[in-house]
């Protein structure tokens, strides 16, 4: 590349740190490690994560019935606040 004058040239994804602090809050162990319920929809549970499709980013919210397992409610989007 030297011989021929040429220069390689590329960009590298820039780290953009947020300002606002998260998952700061205090929360109480309301569970106690108490995973098995008797009685249907006492417990709900949620998680939030993010997925890459086509090259985009997708957030993937569901919640999930202790009782059995279930999944009862899902939300997914392209911004965390999806509908």
């Amino acid at each position: 590349m030297k011989e021929q004058g040429l220069v390689s040239t590329y960009t590298v994804a820039q780290y953009k740190p947020h300002k606002a602090a998260c998952n700061e809050s205090q929360q109480s162990n309301e569970l106690n490690r108490q995973f098995q319920q008797a009685e249907e929809k006492r417990v709900v549970v949620s998680d939030l994560t993010y997925v890459k499709v086509k090259n985009r980013w997708h957030y993937i919210c569901v919640l999930v019935d202790l009782f059995n397992r279930e999944i009862i409610g899902f939300s997914a989007g392209t911004k965390k606040d999806a509908p």
